[in-house]
């Protein structure tokens, strides 16, 4: 029986991601980018024993969920495959 190979989350090429943003509300626009800074934020290393970096992750965290609840509301939930990360 062959292997399925993993599923791969291809880069969206600039003219396709331009046209589906001017085909957007704004805010689903803004909270997709926020939702990729948080995601790079929450990937990002850090110290376990510091409390401001757990306080950045926190908010972090918060700034994802906010953005992740903007962009499920839009029918066509453009990047919301990243909710592994909550």
């Amino acid at each position: 029986m062959p292997r399925t190979q993993p599923h791969v989350y291809e880069p969206v090429p600039t003219a396709v991601r331009a046209f589906s943003e001017r085909h957007m509300p704004t805010q689903v626009v803004a909270a997709e980018r926020e939702m990729q800074f948080a995601a790079r934020e929450l990937n990002r290393p850090c110290d376990p024993l510091s409390v401001e970096d757990m306080g950045d992750r926190e908010e972090a965290f918060a700034m994802y969920r906010r953005a992740d609840k903007v962009v499920s509301s839009h029918p066509e939930r453009m990047g919301s495959h990243l909710r592994s990360l909550s």
